[in-house]
This record gives structure tokens, C-alpha cells and sequence, in this order.
């Protein structure tokens, strides 16, 4: 057995010991999603999603990747694990 000493990297996230416990994050994660989906230059929000939203079918836009369209939710959803924030804008 060997000591590798205190985790700090653990499944993509990120862990900072605090006076007040443990800290996880995912700053890498983050950046590798908006650079994965082209997002890099994209404006930042406080609030991630508007509550009033009404989504709607827009019938002359251009079709979507479906494929990239999962993907990116599946990276969203994962990335809720230490964003609770963005949770309601990911699920809606």
C-alpha cells in the first residue's frame, strides 16, 4: 500500500479543504464543457434560467444534433452534482 496523501482530484472534480470542510468543484469540468460545445465566448448569468420560460416549438429553425443535444445534457446533469444552482435550468 502506498500514501499518496490528501485526495484533491477525485472523478473530475476538484476537492479544497477549508476551515469549514471540504470543498468539491469543477473548474476544469466547466471549461472542457464550454470549449466541447463551443461556448467559450458565451455571456455569463447569475440567474441560470428565466422561471416564467415558456418553451415553444420553433418550426422554421434548423434541426438539432441529437446526439450532441444528449450529450451536452448528460455533461449538464453531471456537472449539477456540485452546481445545485443550475439544476432547475438543466431539468426544465
Amino acid at each position: 500500500m502506498t500514501d499518496l496523501g490528501k485526495l484533491t482530484y477525485f472523478l473530475g472534480m476538484k476537492l479544497l479543504e477549508t476551515s469549514k470542510g471540504l470543498m468539491l468543484h469543477q473548474p476544469k469540468y466547466a471549461t472542457e464543457i464550454l470549449r466541447k460545445f463551443e461556448m467559450l465566448d458565451c455571456n455569463s448569468s447569475v440567474t441560470p434560467a428565466d422561471t416564467r420560460l415558456k418553451l415553444e416549438v420553433d418550426e422554421s429553425s434548423e434541426t438539432v444534433d441529437s446526439t450532441m443535444f444528449r450529450q451536452l445534457i448528460g455533461s449538464l446533469r453531471y456537472f449539477c452534482q456540485t452546481r445545485s444552482d443550475i439544476s432547475y435550468a438543466v431539468g426544465y
